[in-house]
């Protein structure tokens, strides 16, 4: 085998990896809501209908999350503001899915 070809394999690879790592992204399937979601999931024992809700609401939630601090990253009392709108928001949205007990627990 020659330099070149290694080189190429190399580069092939890498190039698989970065298009897998990206088509879990846009598929919606991020690793960091996939664990808070199952460890909310099993304290709390969600159904799997809940669970499914949870997780799309959770990923909404940082994504949200994130797009305020880039935004609002010079202006602390900005994102103070809208990161309590986007606190009550996720908790009236996990009120439409968790039984009161469920929620007590959140």
């Amino acid at each position: 085998m020659n330099t070149k070809y290694l080189l190429s394999l190399l580069t092939a690879m890498l190039l698989a990896g970065a298009a897998k790592a990206q088509t879990k992204t846009a598929l919606g399937h991020d690793p960091a809501v996939t664990v808070m979601t199952r460890n909310m999931g099993n304290r709390m024992h969600l159904n799997e209908g809940q669970y499914v809700k949870l997780y799309s609401i959770n990923r909404t939630r940082q994504t949200r999350q994130q797009e305020i601090e880039r935004a609002t990253a010079n202006d602390a009392a900005a994102r103070t503001a809208q990161l309590a709108e986007l606190q009550g928001q996720y908790e009236q949205e996990c009120a439409r899915i968790l039984t009161p007990g469920q929620l007590a627990q959140l």
